[in-house]
């Protein structure tokens, strides 16, 4: 069957060319006003007009997509990373972390339709938790001692081919400080840790990660340390291992603290000073090799 012809108005043709001529497949109120007052001065019934014709598909108040030919919706005419920018992009800095970046980093072989992505803390949006069409998105706010100070920890990604739009994804490195930051957003500490072990062998940049984690505080310190020792690169904590040994915490590596296990049923990591929260049989399993 043959989908019908989508129509459009002259001010309608004078929107698309000019989000064509830029690349884009968005378009934004109140960032894109000026120029669309240019051409009509009812924007809000052109952009209805346009919706309506399945010219655009609006993906939440204010914020379209470009609707290719034989697409029925959002989901269709925009790659999940494009919804999610396009929502993100005017609050300021953010990136794509946690579970959703440890499946794009192939650390899991998991799947799943919340995307997760972090924000400063003092971003001006009051939004947690925004259902985008085909996905999730699950905001979550990081303390500016948190946040990624180096660029090497984000990554700025074309979302689509022949297009002038990006987004954001925390780097391999900081995907596998952000696990053991939050392991409950990354579907728990065997996905995190399986991680690790899965990418021990690859070319990973491990001098950052430690020095990532050692600017998240003494508990990622310490978890980091540990991983790091379990996974074969003890070599990039030189002489701050016996330093982080003497810092006095209560840090454990499960910080979800996910098994429930009592004190009596923990055990302690003599290197690091870490509490393991997590039986050895599992850790040797999760991590393939020898522990403690």
């Amino acid at each position: 069957m043959t989908p019908p012809v989508r129509t459009v108005s002259h001010h309608a043709a004078l929107v698309l060319e000019h989000v064509a001529a830029e690349k884009r497949r968005t378009l934004l109120l109140p960032e894109d006003g000026h120029w669309l007052q240019d051409i009509t001065a009812h924007v809000h019934q052109l952009l209805d007009d346009m919706e309506s014709r399945k010219s655009l598909y609006r993906v939440v108040r204010g914020k379209y997509v470009v609707a290719p030919r034989a697409t029925d919706g959002a989901d269709q005419a925009a790659p999940p990373e494009l919804l999610v920018d396009l929502v993100l992009r005017s609050q300021g800095d953010y990136y794509l972390g946690f579970l959703s970046a440890f499946i794009a980093h192939g650390l899991t072989d998991l799947h799943s339709d919340v995307t997760y992505a972090a924000i400063k803390q003092d971003s001006p949006t009051d939004l947690t938790t925004v259902e985008l069409p085909s996905l999730t998105l699950q905001i979550v706010r990081l303390s500016p001692s948190r946040w990624p100070e180096r660029e090497a920890e984000r990554e700025r990604r074309r979302v689509q081919s022949g297009t002038r739009e990006f987004s954001w994804r925390s780097s391999l490195e900081r995907t596998l400080v952000d696990g053991l930051l939050r392991p409950e957003l990354c579907a728990g500490i065997e996905t995190v840790i399986g991680g690790w072990a899965r990418v021990a062998e690859r070319e990973v940049d491990w001098d950052l990660v430690w020095s990532i984690g050692r600017g998240c505080g003494v508990g990622v310190a310490k978890r980091v340390a540990y991983l790091l020792r379990s996974v074969g690169h003890e070599d990039v904590l030189a002489d701050d291992l016996a330093a982080l040994r003497a810092k006095r915490s209560r840090a454990v590596l499960d910080r979800s603290d996910g098994l429930g296990l009592t004190t009596s049923e923990c055990t302690r990591d003599p290197a690091t000073g870490l509490t393991l929260n997590v039986p050895q049989d599992m850790l040797r399993g999760w991590l393939g090799t020898q522990v403690g």
